[in-house]
């Protein structure tokens, strides 16, 4: 950890829970791409995230999902996506530092760029 600072990287499945929930508190409370997810039961949804960042980040097995065709019926626009990868950005940056919290960061846009190039 850097002099001076008292954030940690992620280095746990706990650390990437508590960053999804904290994400997700600031999704449902944005006026812009809130509307996305109020309707997710969140019990269920916030593991899948949880296991689909712990695969990207922590090498974890087990997601086997295709989150790609999981949001293609969102129609999400590239405005859209923009700003979750603000608040997301912003998630990471409130609560961690570090290599896999920059990784989260440079996954997250390859995963915009290769959803709105297709």
């Amino acid at each position: 950890m850097p002099a001076g600072s008292n954030k940690a990287d992620i280095n746990t499945r706990k650390d990437l829970e508590k960053l999804i929930s904290l994400f997700y508190d600031k999704l449902l409370a944005d006026t812009e791409i809130g509307h996305f997810f109020v309707k997710l039961n969140l019990s269920t949804h916030l593991p899948l995230v949880v296991d689909f960042w712990a695969f990207i980040v922590l090498n974890e097995p087990g997601y086997k999902r295709n989150m790609m065709e999981a949001h293609a019926p969102l129609n999400l626009k590239k405005s859209d996506f923009d700003r979750w990868y603000v608040l997301f950005s912003e998630s990471i940056d409130e609560n961690f530092q570090g290599e896999k919290a920059a990784l989260m960061k440079t996954r997250a846009q390859l995963i915009g760029w290769t959803m709105f190039s297709k």
